[in-house]
């Protein structure tokens, strides 16, 4: 049962993350979050239920200063119908991936308002208020299709038109026709919908019908449920419920709190259990959801800096019960995950709550209490008795457990969602790498740019810190010496290793590629470092360099700079550069890099075929090492070509006077091949997969130890020991 719950949940959840209108519509709620959040702060300086505070507040600056919260809130969520119409309809343009996703937000605003207002009256500004949030988010979305479809088709008619392909007049031109049929359509149906129901408002139409329905089933506790689950079941779609279903908690269920009140003062016991003040003072705190449990659940399970620092932010709100930069900030509205916790758990907290008044454990709620007013204060106010306070508490707590799941759920859908889209980002750069082609990763339009951005960022902050990690190959002579090792870095987003290759082109894309070759080259020289002092000054490292460091102004300097805070021999770092990198950087680039090694440091060509540009640019510049390209090696054996190939290297190697090195090496056969054909040294599986540094420093003592004892046994065999070339 539960494995096919959660079979449900996920095919649930991927579903929801694949529709593209889901998706803009979450996309224009984060895009909000900035305008919620300075909303919700203004309200909750405006709000605290304090009547010290309040009249502070009002004789403040002369009550200039409460003039000032009241307008940020009528520019911020009291036009939050305005808002998301806005950030809704660009999110739809980004996901789309559609050239002209800048207009987008001008034709919804035109067709909201061709919508909404009235023939006589015009636009009021209320219409972009909460209460109208339903019409403009259907707005948005179908303006924003309709429009987008439509461009489509007019686009390829209008194409010819003006001296540019992709010219701002031509792509005018083909908006033209589109936005009008729009704009039309949604100023037709503001005519049918006013001539057949009186009025465009679909909400308010709803609120109207709904206030009928709770008005005959009275305030039990079947109608209290009906109207917690109601309430919560718009919040999650987007729909501001406390704004819709007003009508019926002012005007059903807060007659119970004056029922009560007039009961006492003739000294009747109070018997209306179910009430609005019921509602705020024992489910709602927190606002919708009982979000202050959620906000417990997440900083007591929560593992996501992001997740977390959005909760503290919105937690002092949320004590006040202003819930809306949690509900669109998280988001909870159209997220999956908090689906059933945020509709079942104020239900339960109903049941609990009715329980412990109808059985007499709480007094019945008696007095109206601020909507503001916090957890634990709203408890005692509202009964006159501590036992309210300690119900609060009990359904705090049980609340927080029924979330923690949840929170528990959504990390590990999150890190299975993070995993996929890592994979998928990886494939494309595989596929960029055999092709030939620049990848294009934080530039993309589809789904995968977020996390490309999220993990530039991220390897940003690593680079910053000092915190890469490194791991080092060993490369090992024929003999069996280790010769030295490669540095390859290693960098986790999210515990999860990532392709090296990647991890580069998103810092060439993301514009610090420089930094990040310097912070490898920094780690490294340490590590070198730390070997020396184990090893003394015998082995090599290899640091890889980029274009892009190559082209950054300074970049020798920084490296000397680097060498000349550590103690090892400048001839112990090695400075590769790929055949690729080295044909595409400018020769005077290339030679500063060549004036370190006149300096004692080593230059190795990494990748190194047989083009004839790569043979010209062999004879102009002198390395070290060249590392033959992992091609010639896996084919070596069963390829008279590649072998070929290999010896006409060896013999260029004798005649330039440069070392060879062999990557790849992963069979016997292959190491005994290349060492026929004259090369020596080696890298790969056969020897050792990269290492982190404790295991390189490991596989060293191991290579000792087996050294020595091979040679012992020579010795006591009366054999000679001679280095082999």
């Amino acid at each position: 049962m539960h494995n096919r719950f959660q079979t449900l949940l996920d095919s649930l959840f991927r579903w929801t993350e694949q529709n593209k209108l889901l998706t803009a519509v979450r996309d224009g709620m984060v895009l909000a979050i900035p305008v919620i959040m300075t909303g919700s702060f203004s309200l909750l300086l405006k709000s605290i239920p304090i009547p010290g505070y309040q009249e502070w507040l009002a004789g403040l600056l002369g009550g200039a200063f409460l003039d000032l919260l009241t307008l940020i809130c009528n520019a911020t969520l009291n036009l939050i119908s305005l808002v998301f119409l806005l950030t809704v309809s660009y999110s739809y343009g980004r996901v789309m991936d559609v050239h002209h996703k800048e207009i987008l937000p001008i034709v919804s605003l035109c067709s909201y308002c061709a919508f909404v207002m009235s023939a006589k009256e015009g636009l009021q500004i209320s219409q972009f208020q909460s209460n109208w949030l339903f019409d403009a988010l259907f707005v948005s979305l179908l303006s924003s299709v309709l429009f987008v479809q439509l461009s489509a088709l007019v686009t390829r008619k209008t194409a010819s038109y003006g001296d540019g392909a992709d010219t701002l007049f031509n792509q005018t031109l083909g908006h033209i026709f589109p936005g009008m049929i729009v704009i039309v359509l949604f100023a037709l149906l503001n005519v049918v919908t006013t001539r057949c129901f009186g009025q465009q408002n679909f909400q308010l139409f709803f609120s109207s019908g709904v206030e009928t329905l709770f008005s005959n089933l009275g305030r039990g506790l079947g109608s209290g449920l009906l109207f917690i689950f109601s309430l919560h079941l718009m919040w999650f779609f987007g729909i501001h419920g406390a704004n819709v279903l007003d009508g019926v908690a002012n005007n059903v269920f807060d007659a119970g709190v004056e029922i009560n009140s007039a009961m006492l003062q003739t000294g009747q016991a109070p018997t209306e259990i179910v009430s609005k003040s019921f509602f705020d003072t024992f489910v709602l705190f927190g606002g919708c959801g009982s979000l202050l449990c959620l906000v417990a659940a997440i900083l007591l399970c929560e593992r996501r800096s992001n997740v977390r620092d959005l909760s503290k932010m919105a937690a002092a709100p949320v004590l006040f019960n202003i819930n809306e930069l949690l509900v669109y900030g998280l988001p909870i509205a159209f997220n999956p995950a908090y689906f059933l916790p945020f509709l079942c758990t104020p239900l339960l907290l109903t049941l609990t709550s009715y329980a412990a008044t109808a059985f007499g454990l709480v007094p019945v709620v008696s007095h109206s209490v601020e909507w503001t007013t916090p957890i634990l204060l709203s408890g005692y106010a509202a009964t006159g008795s501590i036992a309210g306070t300690l119900l609060q508490l009990f359904n705090f707590i049980l609340g927080t457990l029924l979330y923690i799941p949840f929170v528990k759920y959504a990390q590990k859908r999150h890190r299975k969602t993070i995993r996929h889209n890592v994979e998928a980002l990886t494939q494309k750069m595989i596929e960029a790498e055999r092709t030939g082609k620049k990848p294009e990763l934080l530039s993309r339009k589809d789904h995968l740019a977020p996390i490309a951005k999220v993990m530039a960022n991220d390897l940003r902050r690593a680079v910053k810190a000092g915190t890469l990690t490194l791991f080092y190959q060993p490369q090992v002579r024929y003999d069996g010496r280790i010769l030295g090792g490669e540095a390859l870095l290693r960098w986790s987003y999210e515990g999860e290793l990532v392709y090296p290759p990647l991890a580069i082109a998103l810092a060439e894309e993301a514009g610090f590629a420089d930094e990040l070759g310097l912070g490898v080259l920094r780690q490294a020289c340490g590590d070198l470092d730390r070997l020396n002092a184990q090893f003394g000054q015998t082995l090599l490292l290899s640091v890889n360099v980029t274009s892009n460091q190559l082209e950054a102004p300074g970049f020798t300097g920084q490296v000397w700079q680097e060498v000349g805070r550590h103690s090892f021999a400048p001839s112990q770092l090695c400075l590769e550069l790929t055949e690729q990198t080295a044909l595409s950087c400018a020769q005077e680039l290339v030679d500063q890099l060549f004036s370190l090694r006149e300096e004692g440091m080593r230059i190795v060509m990494d990748d190194f075929g047989v083009g004839h540009s790569s043979l010209m640019y062999l004879q102009n510049n002198q390395f070290d090492t060249v590392k033959l390209d992992g091609s010639l090696v896996t084919g070596l054996v069963a390829n008279s070509r590649s072998r070929e190939i290999i010896s006409t290297i060896m013999t260029l190697s004798n005649s330039l006077h440069f070392d060879v090195l062999a990557e790849f090496v992963e069979t016997p056969e292959q190491r005994e091949t290349l060492h026929q054909l004259g090369c020596c040294y080696y890298q790969g599986y056969l020897y050792s997969p990269a290492l982190s540094f404790d295991g390189f420093v490991a596989y060293i003592c191991s290579n000792q130890i087996e050294l020595s004892a091979r040679y012992m046994v020579e010795a006591d065999a009366g054999k000679s020991v001679t280095e082999k070339p």
